[in-house]
């Protein structure tokens, strides 16, 4: 299912983002629909990647064309060569990055007994690798104009005990590994890095949670919901903006409240 149209709540290009040159991995999903409709609506200029939803890409470019400017980018990120292709294009569109988004991730509800090799590898290609390989090449770009932010989205899993996918865990633990260690290799250029652990989502990879964990899930949450895509595009806004000065290296929960 592809996210809806966000309601916009300030003028284009007058935003947080304004004129910051975005990159976004899996814009076709919820989250990352959402996350390039209100960083385009912040005044950014948002390229993203898309690997088999071209339906729902072809929609996020349509939401982000109607505040400005658009890049699209088919590309499989399980493919080792792809990270060079999608940093070239928007560094030839539009002459570097500002902001990284890694959003991209995959998962499937596999006992752990049941895992095999290939699909620990395809999963960590795709949450893990893939981003260490963007954020490398980014990261260049930026510490060649001595400022840039980097924001990964992970998972409570990463960082609570709960019910998921263990190979899906480890992946976005990874993650929030790399997100601290980079913090602090990179803020001397001006670079602040951060994660967002996010909570159940509407959207998205929802739909591979079983339902009964969903369940356990919001009687759990203190807001007794899931969380709307937008409501975290919002964060990673703020995460990503010139606001943001002191905010490095944190894990950052948007779970509504969930105990841990």
């Amino acid at each position: 299912m592809c996210a809806g149209p966000l309601a916009s709540a300030r003028t284009p290009g007058a935003g947080l983002l304004t004129d910051q040159r975005m990159l976004v991995t899996g814009g076709s999903g919820g989250i990352g629909s959402a996350i390039c409709t209100v960083a385009a609506r912040e005044g950014a200029r948002v390229a993203f990647t898309w690997s088999t939803n071209e339906t729902c890409a072809k929609q996020t470019e349509s939401q982000v064309l109607a505040y400005g400017d658009c890049l699209a980018i088919h590309a499989d990120l399980r493919d080792r060569s792809a990270a060079a292709r999608i940093v070239g294009s928007v560094e030839q569109a539009w002459g570097g990055i500002d902001v990284l988004v890694n959003n991209a991730a995959v998962s499937e509800a596999i006992p752990f007994i049941l895992l095999d090799d290939d699909e620990v590898d395809e999963l960590f290609e795709v949450n893990v690798l893939s981003a260490l390989r963007l954020t490398r090449l980014s990261a260049k770009s930026m510490i060649r104009q001595k400022r840039g932010r980097i924001v990964n989205i992970s998972s409570i899993t990463g960082s609570r005990c709960i019910p998921g996918p263990v190979h899906y865990a480890m992946s976005k633990g990874a993650l929030e590994g790399m997100t601290r260690s980079l913090a602090h290799e990179l803020g001397p250029y001006g670079i602040l890095v951060n994660a967002i652990a996010a909570g159940i989502y509407e959207g998205g990879l929802k739909t591979t949670i079983p339902e009964r964990h969903q369940a356990r899930y919001l009687d759990a949450c203190s807001l007794s919901r899931f969380g709307r895509p937008e409501e975290c595009a919002e964060l990673v806004c703020f995460l990503a903006s010139s606001r943001n000065t002191y905010v490095n290296g944190a894990v950052v929960f948007s779970d509504g409240g969930t105990l841990g």
